[in-house]
């Protein structure tokens, strides 16, 4: 075992703001120095070269979904060039969304990986798109009578998110610049910029007035990178105005209600959309330097992780913040990647570790799963429990014509990957007459390079990650150079070692390991990570069930082919929920005993089903609800002992508040049940619990990790990571069930209230 010489002094890694000062041996100790590493991160100016299945995946969404959506759906800018033809395009509130969340993606994702026919389209893409704009700097798909206005004929829910779209096209067109130095891209955002100061500031009207504030009022976040881009002040002016406007009547409040301690869920517009207003906070802190925005943004992203991130790494339940990570309505894959981008922004603001810890698990498990291994199709829902269902599928989420494979989702996808070149390695700013710092966030096989000081630096990992915690990293500065490197050491690692060319150190926990010396090339840094199980014990809906970690990666079970007592017929599958608004379209199910629970939703756009059991009405039961993914559950009880049929049809008829007539269907279970009865084995006994890794066989495909999990009952279950997990829409739980659990509460060194196994 090496120890340290003696004249070096003593290592720690305290957390975030702490620092590790390690010098070469041949360093005399007296030159070791502290300092105070200022804590906001920024993007480095760097390359990546990943490997490894990550890799593969994020080269299959270029390959099969961006360099070919544009050509497939070209309503995309069509609906631009067409916006004041007869008749008008039958179109969604968002639809103008869809070429902004495009470019967003395709850029996020050259940064992750340059690829020059992804480079060559998103050119031609942006070429076309600035010519579409109108001279006043309107960039939308509607009409002249109907721009910026609260409805417009040809628009499906009677809602316009005009500025929503204006927001993520303005924010795609920065990023390109910023990635190209394409001045027609940053006129045209400018002219977007241009046209809301003209429409909205200082004139007495509002963006709430056009009607659906948590999506409008997302332009806060564009005008303030704009601002930031330009210097023109009037874009900062209307950004701050509409920080004003949060408190008007309809608008979410998110400033005075996060001030006053309220958590997210309970606010007025807890909505997915509202994170990109949210953002804008941070933004506007950044430049004003305003305490008061980052302390609200803070107390968002903090109630979000506490109430409403669930175990997948996943925001939202049914597109909104409900206050519980139990909830199993939808996890919609844009809610989930609106918060791992607010993440970016809460770990620049914070250069807190444990938001990177965060962003790491929405990555590996949520983005990992919501796409297919090779990248063909994303999902709208990646549930905790149920099934993954390419969106592609569900007609509900489209736009047409022109368009048959889109939707807000698919979309916008690939952000998920993309984002990796927000976060995984990062610098210091503010550090003038400071030594630099690099800070590496992202792990896994892979060759990043950055330039800090007038020198290029490159990292080679060699690694399993995450299936093995061992993490080599050969750092080769381009010419020898003193700078400190910030390792993340992730909150669940609780014995973690961290060895310089053979030196080793100690390393705290959820917190940066940082490494201030002078580097030479061929040094070498040795991670070993602490992978043993760890265990989220649940509540609420997840009571007596468990959800169990290895790393970074949630562990979930495979269940084998549905049963034929369980018959959807023409339903629907969304997941978690089968759910059908066909008029006469039934779902059956056969049942033993005297009496059956069915479990659900309240959704407000939901109807009337027929109850039929052994083929005679019992009940007509209405599913509709004013807040949409209530639990919902109806019993019978009283039949004969014995084999029993019900069935589920949809009537096509709904009470007079609903807006539509839609039936649905978790699952079932005896009369009494809190939940639908699927399990398939016995409660794990998590006190003699033990686990072996094993190879991950032919039918489990694309793996990330695989192992087998024995309790002293002898039962054994193979578990698989989530990410990977039910890619050939099979059924999967990652909430399993479970005995001897013990209750870990919540807090900002552990937000994912886990504890390690014996």
């Amino acid at each position: 075992m090496n120890t340290n010489p003696p004249y070096l002094p003593k290592f720690c890694c305290p957390v975030v703001m702490g620092l590790v000062l390690l010098v070469a041996s041949a360093t005399p100790a007296r030159d070791l120095t502290p300092m105070q590493i200022p804590p906001q991160l920024e993007r480095a100016d760097s390359t990546y070269t990943l490997s490894g299945p990550v890799h593969h995946q994020l080269q299959g969404v270029i390959n099969n979904w961006l360099l070919v959506a544009a050509d497939q759906n070209p309503a995309m800018l069509d609906m631009f060039a067409d916006r004041d033809k007869q008749p008008p395009r039958d179109l969604l509130p968002w639809s103008g969304e869809f070429a902004g969340k495009y470019l967003t993606a395709c850029t996020q994702m050259l940064r992750i990986k340059h690829d020059a026919a992804l480079q060559a389209k998103t050119q031609k893409f942006v070429d076309r798109l600035v010519t579409l704009q109108d001279e006043d700097g309107y960039l939308g798909p509607l009409s002249k009578n109907f721009r910026f206005a609260a409805t417009a004929p040809n628009v499906v829910f009677n809602s316009t998110w005009d500025a929503w779209g204006h927001y993520h096209i303005m924010l795609g067109l920065l990023l390109w610049h910023e990635q190209t130095s394409d001045a027609k891209a940053l006129r045209c955002a400018q002219k977007i910029g241009d046209v809301l100061c003209t429409r909205f500031l200082g004139g007495g009207k509002h963006v709430a007035d056009m009607g659906a504030p948590d999506q409008n009022q997302a332009v806060i976040h564009g005008l303030s990178l704009l601002y930031k881009k330009t210097g023109t002040k009037r874009y900062l002016d209307l950004a701050e105005q509409i920080v004003a406007e949060f408190e008007l009547p309809g608008a979410g409040d998110y400033l005075r209600t996060a001030l006053a301690g309220q958590e997210f869920f309970a606010t007025p517009k807890p909505r997915w959309e509202s994170l990109h207003a949210i953002m804008g906070l941070a933004e506007l802190y950044r430049i004003t330097g305003k305490d008061e925005y980052r302390r609200a943004f803070e107390h968002i992203w903090w109630s979000i992780v506490k109430l409403d991130r669930h175990n997948n790494g996943g925001f939202s339940s049914g597109e909104q913040a409900t206050g519980n990570p139990y909830h199993r309505a939808p996890i919609e894959t844009c809610c989930t990647i609106a918060w791992i981008a607010m993440s970016v922004e809460m770990l620049r603001n914070t250069g807190n570790s444990i938001i990177a810890d965060e962003m790491e698990l929405s990555t590996l498990n949520s983005v990992v799963g919501l796409h297919a291994p090779d990248g063909k199709w994303s999902t709208y829902n990646t549930p905790m429990d149920g099934r993954r269902i390419p969106s592609t599928q569900d007609i509900s989420f489209q736009i047409r014509p022109g368009a048959e494979q889109l939707n807000c989702c698919s979309v916008n996808a690939a952000r998920g990957f993309g984002m990796i070149s927000d976060w995984g390695l990062m610098v210091e700013s503010g550090r003038a007459k400071m030594p630099a710092v690099l800070v590496l966030n992202w792990y896994g096989p892979s060759t990043l390079s950055a330039a800090i000081g007038g020198n290029n630096i490159t990292i080679k990992q060699e690694t399993t990650y995450p299936r093995g915690g061992r993490i080599v990293l050969h750092v080769d500065p381009k010419r020898a150079a003193k700078f400190a490197l910030k390792l993340r050491i992730p909150y669940w690692s609780e014995q973690t070692t961290v060895a310089v060319n053979g030196w080793k150190i100690p390393a705290q926990a959820g917190s940066y390991c940082v490494l201030n010396r002078d580097w030479k090339r061929g040094d070498k840094v040795t991670v070993d990570l602490d992978m043993r199980l760890r265990v989220w014990t649940g509540e609420r809906e997840s009571v007596g069930k468990v959800s169990l970690y290895r790393g970074p990666l949630l562990l979930a079970y495979e269940h084998p082919a549905t049963s034929p007592r369980q018959r959807p017929g023409e339903w629907q599958n969304f997941g978690e929920v089968f759910a059908s608004r066909t008029k006469g379209t039934a779902f059956e199910y056969d049942f033993e005993g005297e009496g059956i629970k069915w479990f659900g939703h309240f959704y407000d756009d939901a109807g009337l089903s027929r109850v039929l059991i052994d083929g005679k009405q019992v009940a007509v039961v209405d599913q509709y609800g004013p807040v949409r993914t209530q639990p919902f559950s109806w019993e019978y009880k009283g039949l004969t002992p014995g084999r029993h049929t019900i069935r589920i049809e949809v009537s096509g008829e709904k009470t007079g508040a609903s807006r539509d007539t839609w039936s649905n269907v978790i699952g079932f279970g005896p009369p009494g049940a809190e939940r639908p009865g699927f399990d398939d084995f016995a409660p794990l006994d998590l006190k003699t619990l033990t686990a072996r890794l094993v190879p991950a066989p032919v039918e489990m495909g694309h793996a990330l990790v695989a192992l087998d999990v024995t309790d002293a009952s002898g039962q054994t279950i193979r578990l698989r990571d989530f990410g990977t997990a039910g890619q050939n829409s099979t059924r999967y739980s990652s909430w399993l069930p479970a005995k001897n659990a013990t209750l870990t509460p919540f807090s900002q060194t552990n937000p994912l209230r886990s504890a390690a196994l014996p």
